[in-house]
């Protein structure tokens, strides 16, 4: 079967997040048969289309590849560690997209020739190693995968590989990823505890990975529900203080043996993104709170989470999906939470250099210096309530700027 028509791209998607697949363009062309046929289907080929998610590690072959034999196109949905160099020097595009319109895509326009996926052999089938995001529904729109072979026994908890044409093994080089390490200094504590306050009985969370997500989670008093895009050894605390309600639901893990064991006994459910950032679904969740962070937030409320000093930093993610589904949920809330500054710049601007989130989808904003309720408020009102919350070094110009606004 010859995947690759004249005059078309071969297109391939990496499955990304923590522990996301590894191997070089080449190596996977290697890996699909013999010779012969790898000749025929890159002689078909004029070209690659490269797609990268969310990625921790830069792969130790990205900055090569765009020097190819065969001219190799590298996009990215989700600029992070393994891609924010790349990105800045041009050598991946980067292409915004919400996570949850991504199964979508890959099942249609953008529906791939292969997906790369680590994975480890069991019993003739095989277990993702990593976690599902959207690889899995890129696997069944596809049918065909190389899988990057994982050594060791699966750990249990993990989904199996969907039915599909398993192409070629490509056997894993690179160690795990590590677990993040995250320290909350006295701002972000300072933040943790405006935002644990505004959490309701019952609630169902989620936060975004970092410093201030950690601190919100310190500061929880009592039990919640988690449902979540990505979750860290936090989430292992949570547990440990008697605090998380039934098992937690999360489309990518990224954290050390505490989650692996809770994954193993049914504690920690993955599930893929089609389902976590899905808005319908979400919403129809009571009292479900969103706590993400941001670059900036404009004076009307708008939130930037993608640009930073000219350069992209991340992409809209999850940010717009959870935001939008929180603020429909019954008793729910969305919140942005961070600090007032980085860098020495204001994190509250006139207006963001891109609108990630937009206005109405943002219930509330929190810095250290407090919390800003923006529901029911006219732009003056929300513009208000802002600055006084921004840092103090920074409120008479951020008044001068929001009154030339109006």
């Amino acid at each position: 079967m010859n995947l690759a028509t004249q005059h078309q791209p071969l297109r391939i998607a990496y499955a990304d997040g923590p522990d996301g697949a590894l191997p070089s363009p080449e190596e996977v062309l290697a890996a699909v048969g013999n010779a012969r046929r790898v000749r025929a289907w890159t002689s078909n080929a004029e070209s690659i289309d490269l797609f990268l998610g969310w990625v921790v590690r830069e792969p130790p072959w990205l900055a090569a590849a765009a020097g190819a034999e065969i001219p190799i196109k590298m996009s990215t949905f989700l600029v992070g560690p393994g891609t924010r160099r790349a990105v800045a020097s041009g050598v991946v595009d980067y292409v915004p997209a919400r996570l949850s319109t991504l199964s979508r895509l890959f099942s249609g326009r953008l529906r791939q020739d292969i997906v790369v996926v680590g994975a480890w052999e069991e019993g003739g089938s095989w277990r993702v190693a990593g976690s599902p995001g959207w690889a899995l529904a890129a696997v069944r729109a596809a049918g065909r995968v190389v899988v990057e072979r994982w050594p060791g026994k699966a750990r249990p908890g993990h989904p199996l590989l969907p039915e599909c044409e398993v192409l070629g093994v490509v056997e894993r080089a690179e160690p795990a990823d590590p677990a993040p390490t995250v320290r909350s200094g006295p701002v972000q504590l300072a933040i943790g505890r405006h935002v644990a306050g505004l959490i309701p009985p019952r609630a169902t969370l989620q936060w975004g990975p970092g410093a201030i997500g950690a601190a919100v989670v310190s500061c929880l008093e009592t039990p919640v529900s988690v449902h979540s895009g990505l979750v860290t050894d936090e989430l292992a605390d949570l547990e440990a203080r008697g605090l998380l309600a039934g098992p937690a639901r999360a489309a990518y893990v990224w954290g050390g043996e505490r989650l692996s064991a809770m994954t193993a006994d049914g504690r920690l459910e993955f599930i893929e993104v089609s389902e976590s950032h899905d808005l319908t679904a979400a919403a129809s969740i009571e009292r479900f709170v969103a706590v993400n962070t941001a670059v900036q937030v404009g004076l009307d409320g708008s939130v930037n989470v993608e640009s930073a000093g000219g350069r992209i930093v991340a992409g809209p993610g999850g940010h717009p999906d959870f935001a939008v589904a929180a603020s429909a949920s019954r008793g729910g809330l969305s919140v942005v939470a961070m600090a007032s500054t980085a860098g020495g710049h204001s994190t509250i601007v006139a207006r963001p250099d891109v609108v990630s989130t937009p206005r109405s989808d943002v219930d509330v904003v929190v810095t250290e210096f407090g919390i800003a309720d923006l529901r029911g408020c006219s732009d003056s009102e929300r513009a208000a309530k802002l600055i006084a919350i921004s840092h103090p070094d920074h409120r008479k110009n951020l008044e001068k700027e929001g009154s030339s606004r109006r």
